[in-house]
């Protein structure tokens, strides 16, 4: 799927967005835009692609992204099943880099801030105490009008700052460029092993996707994402599993065929290299908390 640009409606009562949102699922296209943007999850749980990197989405997730950084998030099954007790619950507050004026960041002091901002090109996870203030201040900004509303902007700012709960979301080197087709055929490969990672994707099937040879794709995925699609597809797939093993009554037998494992010693041993414990450790250790 190509990054779809996507432009942001202004209101004249506002200079930046503030959006509390209640929905059953999130399942927007891959897309980007030109402003900075803050994604908290009250609610809810999926995927969530940015740039080249994919991670788990729980309720709590908050993540702060530059501009122009390609991103969709995608709720997991459940949310479609129409189930009005599983909703997805999201505040969002986007704004430009000159929301203030073209030279308001570059103030002295606001370097800070202004290094923040230079950081969020590549994703910025919070946690911690950071997050419980960050959310706490977005909680209020929701229903702030006038030069509150812009101090409270602020001071989100302003707590990212010096914070050591901030992690990045893309971990290896990622260059945008969206004037070529790189953003369009790594969207489509996300998109397409998403939705069909419980069946057995052909290497030479998702390559087709991708328009590439297999051996072209393969070096492509791997500079792109620092993995094999093999470890990609087996980090979704495990994944998936994770949340089965938490949330569902399924066998294991039915959890790994419901995965795209081929057999019960496979899912085993995959589940173990990548999480460190069996699947059955994995099922045990969360019972019991």
């Amino acid at each position: 799927m190509k990054a779809q640009k996507e432009y942001l409606s202004a209101n004249i009562m506002h200079s930046f967005r503030v959006k509390h949102t209640i929905l059953p699922y999130m399942d927007s296209a891959w897309h980007y835009h030109p402003d900075y943007e803050l994604i908290y999850m009250v609610k809810g749980k999926g995927k969530r692609f940015i740039g080249d990197s994919v991670d788990d989405f729980v309720a709590g997730d908050l993540v702060f992204m530059g501009p122009n950084l390609p991103h969709v998030y995608k709720s997991d099954e459940i949310h479609y099943q129409g189930n009005d007790d599983v909703q997805t619950e999201v505040i969002v507050i986007q704004f430009k880099h000159n929301v203030f004026g073209d030279v308001f960041f570059n103030l002295p002091e606001l370097k800070d801030i202004n290094k923040v901002l230079s950081n969020s090109l590549k994703g910025i996870k919070i946690s911690g105490r950071t997050k419980d203030k960050v959310v706490s201040e977005m909680w209020r900004i929701v229903n702030l009008n006038g030069v509150m509303r812009i101090s409270s902007l602020l001071n989100i700012l302003h707590l990212l700052t010096d914070s050591e709960d901030l992690s990045t979301v893309i971990k290896g080197v990622y260059k945008k460029n969206f004037s070529d087709k790189n953003s369009e055929k790594l969207g489509k490969v996300f998109e397409y092993t998403l939705h069909n990672f419980k069946k057995n994707i052909q290497l030479d099937e998702i390559a087709t996707i991708a328009n590439m040879s297999k051996t072209a794709f393969c070096r492509f995925f791997k500079v792109k994402t620092t993995k094999t699609f093999h470890q990609y597809l087996t980090d979704i797939r495990i994944g998936h599993a994770c949340e089965l093993l938490i949330d569902s009554d399924l066998t294991m037998s039915q959890i790994s065929n419901q995965c795209g494992f081929n057999s019960q010693s496979l899912f085993n041993r995959q589940f173990k290299a990548i999480k460190g414990e069996t699947p059955r450790e994995f099922y045990a250790r969360y019972k019991n908390i």
